[in-house]
């Protein structure tokens, strides 16, 4: 009885520092992961930004492209536009910063898929053939996204 009171103790200490240990190396793995996600996230918002820069140069009229792939719907306001598409590009800068680091996983693919449902909505209601390309830039994004994972 004298001997089993010290292996207790020191099958107890390993085992506290086992689990201490454990403990530390999970923590690194999901730091890690949660880093890698936070620049997915911010590389693809990138993305989303170069195509709704395409957008709003397309739909300015003061700045005269060749091709227009974007054109405003008759009656339309450009300003308001111009200034909703400007305001989805300030979202966006949001996940480039390390503010949006302050966020899970889930709230930051939340505001994502809340953002690009609002720029679908956009084309669909300023856009000649809004619907078709709202197809044309979903895809286009999807593919973006798969390249970057």
């Amino acid at each position: 009885m004298e001997q089993l009171i010290p292996v207790v103790m020191i099958v107890a200490m390993v085992a506290f520092v086992l689990i201490k240990q454990i403990g530390k190396l999970t923590t690194n793995l999901d730091t890690f992961a949660d880093e890698s996600s936070y620049d997915r996230y911010a590389k693809f918002s990138a993305v989303i930004q170069d195509h709704i820069r395409e957008i709003k140069q397309s739909l300015d009229s003061s700045k005269t492209p060749s091709e227009r792939p974007f054109k405003l719907i008759e009656g339309k306001n450009e300003e308001e536009a111009l200034e909703l598409l400007s305001n989805f590009i300030r979202k966006l800068i949001f996940f480039e910063t390390m503010v949006a680091k302050k966020k899970s996983s889930k709230e930051i693919e939340a505001d994502l898929f809340e953002l690009l449902s609002h720029l679908d909505d956009f084309l669909k209601e300023y856009c000649v053939d809004g619907e078709a390309l709202s197809d044309a830039l979903r895809e286009t994004l999807l593919e973006a996204y798969e390249q970057l994972n």
